[in-house]
């Protein structure tokens, strides 16, 4: 009973928080926040509590993850001991991840493929099927439900290629919806990576699931969707699909080519920038001070706030710190070396899962600066603010699942 009233002090703080930083506070819709939590619990319940639930979330994602391996096969042909051969070289025994190859180049794929879904019009389909449940329940466009919901299985690089035309034309609460969505969760492709480093593939699965609507919970609160938007579908964009079949795939796969570039060029800027501020920070401090120890302090009291006991605070601030200065696989890298009661351990595996950190930045302005060159600005504008939403999302799948835990 004490970890049900905590976890839910700690879901009414985290509202509150989100509140206070809200663009707009006389114009939150009540219902989408409602329904999100309500749909946050739910998941919540049957990923950690039902085998039935569980199972059908797997199979989903492993349905996915089987299609991003195809894009594997184009990699590995083209790149050759580049993608494979690095746990061939004798005495490796590094982290065999390479993020160009592994998360970056499958987006040349996956954007052919989507193209020839829109050339058959099997993805406008999906986008005007997906209203009839979000429109009605959240109130929100069926083209932010078709990236919500794709987010979860395929990451924030590939996911927004599912709505590509639709971006140009969507309110700017659309837009931050889509980068919400984006930090929040992390893919179904990276769950085995993550339980791989020690996490517990139920946890980080239930936690990834859960972002989707968290996602939106706190996008709606932050920036409210403008009156003339609400339960409206994004316009739909005059289209060139291509002429034939080939042309689709062409087409798909050079806009994906565009993206790629984009995304690496931004990440070569920002963590490089982000690893200089930590150098300077500790040239200044005498080295007794860094990110990892500035971030550690902050996310000191949202470790109280979630319901984290007090033997696991510091561990788990830690880590979620790491997490948000430089990214989620390096938080998780470090999670084997803390000591951590079951309840501790649970509580950081679900607030670390999710791309909520400083270099996501650059891979939205990288991904959707390349897909609506026009809203580049507007995107590096609401980077900070998609951060801290994500962060709050990540935050409420722990605090709900340290209410669910021992039940």
């Amino acid at each position: 009973m004490e970890s049900f009233l905590r976890g839910f002090l700690g879901v009414a703080v985290l509202l509150v928080i989100a509140v206070v930083f809200s663009r707009n506070r006389s114009a939150i819709r009540w219902r989408p926040v409602l329904y999100g939590l309500l749909l946050n619990f739910l998941f919540a319940f049957l990923v950690l509590h039902t085998s039935a639930g569980r199972a059908t979330f797997e199979l989903a994602s492993l349905g996915l993850t089987q299609i991003i391996l195809f894009a594997s096969e184009g990699t590995r042909f083209v790149f050759g001991p580049l993608y494979s051969g690095f746990t061939q070289i004798e005495g490796f025994s590094g982290y065999p991840y390479a993020f160009v190859l592994d998360a970056l180049i499958p987006i040349v794929f996956f954007a052919a493929l989507i193209q020839v879904l829109y050339y058959y019009g099997i993805m406008q389909r999906i986008v005007q099927g997906m209203a009839i449940f979000f429109n009605r329940i959240f109130g929100i466009s069926s083209v932010e439900a078709v990236v919500t919901a794709s987010n979860v299985f395929l990451g924030q690089t590939q996911a927004p290629l599912t709505v590509a035309p639709y971006i140009r034309s969507m309110s700017q609460s659309q837009l931050f919806l889509t980068m919400v969505g984006g930090m929040s969760t992390v893919g179904a492709g990276l769950l085995i990576v993550y339980a791989g480093m020690g996490a517990q593939i139920e946890y980080v699965l239930a936690a990834s699931i859960m972002a989707a609507p968290a996602a939106i919970v706190f996008a709606k609160i932050l920036i409210p969707e403008a009156p003339e938007f609400i339960s409206t579908a994004v316009a739909t964009p005059p289209m060139n699909v291509g002429v034939n079949l080939l042309d689709a795939v062409a087409r798909g796969a050079m806009e994906g080519w565009k993206a790629v570039v984009g995304v690496t060029v931004m990440l070569l800027a920002f963590i490089s920038l982000i690893h200089l501020l930590d150098g300077v920070i500790g040239g200044i401090t005498g080295n007794t001070l860094n990110l990892k120890i500035i971030l550690q302090w902050v996310f000191t009291p949202a470790a109280y706030i979630v319901g984290v006991p007090s033997v696991d605070v510091a561990a788990f601030s830690r880590l979620v710190g790491v997490k948000t200065a430089f990214n989620e696989v390096i938080g998780f890298s470090g999670l084997a070396a803390e000591t951590l009661s079951p309840k501790g351990f649970m509580l950081a595996c679900f607030a670390m899962t999710g791309f909520a950190n400083f270099s996501s930045i650059a891979i939205q302005i990288g991904i959707l600066g390349e897909l609506a060159p026009e809203r580049r600005s507007e995107v590096a504008q609401l980077g900070l603010l998609a951060v801290f939403a994500a962060t709050l999302a990540n935050l409420l799948n722990a605090a709900i699942a340290g209410m669910l835990f021992g039940y």
